[in-house]
């Protein structure tokens, strides 16, 4: 018997973890088993806890792309497999990785065709972003880009609320003048939006069958290589009646304070205490709130976690973000107990397979 693995794919701050959640809310309402995977270059996921708080069965693969930790995707997957035997596996590669149909979908579907059956590729697009800014292939990161949308079976075109309707036409057509045969899903975190249509094409019998898409590695590799990548935990006691709302805004602000809109791939923050639990992000200059658990107010042990994705040098972003921690536990004067961090610019993809026929 096959398990039916869907992948969630496309740029930074799409939107992926949040659809991710609802996909996998929706389908254990409805009697069915999920499994989830999350994947980063580095290590100390804001998502994976997120998700784990959230009752869900949860597998990293980490230190790298699915692409690149090609045998760590399958131990997780045959693990989800083995423990819990779900009916669907939600897998949300790195939000900068691309060529997925010839280093993940292919191999998967050729080697391991009797474990898995692949669902066509779905890709979130940012419609904010892309009306905002059109991937333009003569620049890297829109290069990477572009490659996302290229290679995909069915785009969604995510945080459809944040553009008027009289935008989306004109956002379809831009989309098709990279992938014409695409299927085109609108949908809306906010509003629910083209839920139903994600939940059709995952329950379906569709299975891939894009081809890949040709990519120059070198200029794949120095988009990735624009970004620094930074993981860290924070643990510390909180005060009686901390806002954590407080601490969390000091911290994007500060960020912000120090980057341009336009070099804010992602910025995501988990704050817990013995009391609550909140979920931030930072994405292009917008700060929002993922999920809360508990009031505002925490108190007791706590743990911060970071995860950002953003333009610069390692040395600058791991100097601001600790920067930025002090500054927001200042303030309540609380003092770090422990912390480890680290931050890194992503190497040259390496794939364990590569299938272009």
């Amino acid at each position: 018997m096959t398990t039916r693995i869907v992948f969630l794919g496309g740029f930074l701050g799409a939107g992926k973890t949040t659809l991710m959640n609802r996909l996998a809310t929706e389908l254990t309402g409805s009697g069915s088993t999920v499994g989830l995977i999350t994947n980063d270059q580095g290590e100390a996921l804001v998502d994976t806890q997120f998700s784990r708080s959230r009752g869900f069965q949860v597998a990293e693969v980490l230190k790298g792309c699915f692409c690149c930790q090609f045998n760590d995707l399958l131990l997780s997957a045959r693990g989800l497999v083995a423990d819990h035997a779900p009916d669907f596996i939600l897998a949300e590669p790195v939000g900068s990785c691309t060529d997925l149909q010839a280093t993940v979908v292919a191999p998967l579907r050729s080697i391991y065709g009797d474990e898995f059956e692949v669902a066509p590729l779905m890709v979130l697009v940012d419609a904010g972003g892309l009306l905002e800014a059109a991937p333009d292939p003569e620049t890297l990161n829109g290069y990477l880009r572009k490659h996302q949308i290229a290679e995909a079976e069915i785009i969604v075109l995510s945080k459809s609320d944040t553009v008027q309707a009289g935008d989306l036409p004109r956002l379809r057509d831009l989309i098709r003048t990279f992938n014409p045969p695409a299927e085109i899903i609108t949908y809306s975190a906010v509003s629910g939006e083209g839920t139903k249509q994600i939940l059709d094409a995952v329950r379906s019998a569709r299975r891939s069958e894009h081809a890949p898409v040709d990519i120059d590695y070198d200029r794949y590799a120095a988009a990735e290589a624009e970004l620094g990548w930074y993981n860290g935990t924070f643990r510390f006691v909180l005060p009686p009646q901390t806002d954590s709302y407080s601490i969390a805004l000091k911290i994007m602000g500060y960020v912000s304070s120090h980057y341009g809109d336009g070099d804010l791939a992602h910025v995501k923050l988990l704050l817990t205490s013995e009391k609550n639990a909140l979920k931030m992000n930072l994405v292009n200059g917008n700060v929002n709130v993922d999920g809360v658990k508990g009031s505002r107010y925490g108190e007791g042990e706590a743990t911060l976690t970071l995860n950002a994705r953003v333009v610069s040098s390692p040395d600058k972003l791991s100097e601001i973000m600790r920067a930025a921690v002090k500054l927001a536990l200042g303030a309540p004067a609380v003092d770090v107990g422990s912390f480890e961090d680290t931050c890194f610019s992503p190497g040259r993809p390496n794939p364990t397979h590569r299938i272009t026929g």
